[in-house]
């Protein structure tokens, strides 16, 4: 299913680009992914065999007027197949493509409290060199276990400042003497 999912992520991004609607693209498919995130009776409305194609285009065509036509046309297309519960996975994919086409990705920042506007871009503007991306979407997280310090992550890779690390370091380094 990831394959179909990825399939239609691509194709969606490629038309959007085209048409030069890529980042309205991205951003309507992030509001759709949190109004959708909660709502058991869009998953049950989506998976209910029982439910007409019409109805399920009539739905599609209220619920997400305003929306880019690429995004409407593939919206459409998921109502006529009766698959409409793949959109939080296709969101997903878009966001992971969207995200490699323009250089930029996810920066989770665990601190201890929460930081300031001027020092999340001065993290993001240090990471930005140290990897490469043009840009990145940082997200601080509050973790108090770190005791002090930063933790980053993007991707897969973890950049790890904390005091609680420094602490687990150390005590491993006398362990070995």
């Amino acid at each position: 299913m990831a394959n179909v999912l990825n399939k239609y992520a691509e194709s969606l991004l490629e038309v959007a680009k085209t048409q030069g609607v890529a980042h309205s693209v991205y951003a309507d498919l992030l509001e759709i992914k949190q109004a959708l995130s909660n709502d058991t009776a869009f998953a049950a409305f989506a998976e209910n065999p029982k439910v007409s194609n019409e109805s399920r285009k009539a739905f599609v065509a209220e619920t997400f007027k305003g929306v880019d036509k690429p995004l409407m046309n593939l919206l459409y297309i998921l109502a006529d197949r009766k698959q409409l519960g793949f959109i939080p996975g296709i969101v997903d994919a878009f966001v992971e493509y969207y995200n490699i086409d323009n250089e930029q990705a996810k920066m989770k920042v665990e601190s201890v409290y929460p930081l300031s506007s001027e020092e999340l871009d001065t993290l993001g503007k240090v990471f930005i060199e140290k990897t490469g991306y043009k840009k990145l979407l940082i997200e601080n997280v509050i973790n108090a276990s770190l005791i002090g310090g930063i933790r980053a992550t993007i991707g897969t890779t973890v950049y790890d400042g904390s005091v609680s690390n420094e602490l687990n370091q150390l005590s491993k380094s006398f362990q070995k003497q």
